[in-house]
Formats: C-alpha cells, sequence, structure tokens
C-alpha cells in the first residue's frame, strides 16, 4: 500500500515537471480612460489609444492590439444665458413678387460642457515572438519620433 501511494505521488510529480504553464494575463491589461466634455469623441479616442502605447512601452513591450473596447459618452452642453431673436416682418410687394420676413439673432450665449468620454480597453502586449507581432500596432508610431519623452512622463491632455 505505501508502495502504491508513493508511486502514484512519482508519477504526479514527474506528470506536473512536464507540463508548461505560460500565465498569459502578465501580457495584457485593462485600460480605464476619463476624458473631459471638451476633448471631443475623435480626440478622447486618439487619448486612449496613445495611453496603451505608453503602458505597452513602460511594460517592455514594442507593440499592441486591443482585443475589446467599450465606451460610454456623458457628456452635456448647457446654454447658460438664453439668445433673443427678434423678427421683423415687412414685406415689400412688386408685381407677383415679395420680399420680407427676416430674424436677427443676438448671441453671446455661454455654453457650460459637463461630463466624460469613457472608455475600458482590453489590451493585450507583443514581443518579435509572440503569434500576432507584424500586424499589430507599433507604439513608437503611434506616439511619434519623441516617445521616449511622452512614455515618461504619460498623456495629460487631449491636445
Amino acid at each position: 500500500m505505501k508502495r502504491l501511494i508513493g508511486l502514484a505521488c512519482a508519477l504526479t510529480v514527474a506528470a506536473s515537471a512536464g507540463c508548461k504553464s505560460t500565465n498569459d494575463l502578465q501580457s495584457q491589461f485593462v485600460l480605464r480612460t476619463s476624458a473631459a466634455a471638451g476633448c471631443g469623441p475623435v480626440a478622447a479616442a486618439r487619448v486612449e489609444v496613445e495611453l496603451a502605447a505608453v503602458e505597452t512601452l513602460r511594460r517592455g513591450h514594442d507593440r499592441f492590439v486591443i482585443l475589446g473596447a467599450s465606451s460610454s459618452d456623458s457628456t452635456r452642453a448647457t446654454v447658460l444665458n438664453r439668445t433673443d431673436a427678434d423678427a421683423y416682418d415687412s414685406a415689400n410687394v412688386y408685381g407677383n413678387t415679395a420680399n420680407g420676413a427676416t430674424v436677427a439673432y443676438f448671441g453671446n450665449q455661454k455654453v457650460l460642457l459637463t461630463g466624460a468620454h469613457e472608455a475600458n480597453l482590453y489590451v493585450r502586449m507583443l514581443k518579435p515572438r509572440d503569434p500576432g507581432y507584424e500586424t499589430a500596432i507599433r507604439a513608437k508610431d503611434v506616439l511619434g519620433e519623441n516617445w521616449k519623452e511622452i512614455a515618461a512622463r504619460g498623456i495629460q491632455s487631449c491636445n
């Protein structure tokens, strides 16, 4: 009986040694972003990709792919003071033609932008030996020629 248990343990250890378990989670991350309402949706999307590129470089990888994304837009524009409009209704009739109805608008409205453009990106980082590397996004290309400085300081604005 002791011999049978010992043999079972030895086979279990031998089987475990032959298995290779890789933790793919070290090459993946979820990026949560929030951009101000004034950025607009296009600039917010650009910032999301730039942040993914920065994080990819900081973690020692070269390229990345976005495996999934979700976003929400809670932006709202509120006019703080009203616009006055005066209608001048006059008509000049000459034969069968008439001209008239002029509207004058008075502006100087103040618009308050609130809310945010928010997104969650599920990013996988790649190194040269990884499948899909050749078609993945190059992090350095996203950030441009000053990629080292940008990766060091990060992205603080959508401008």
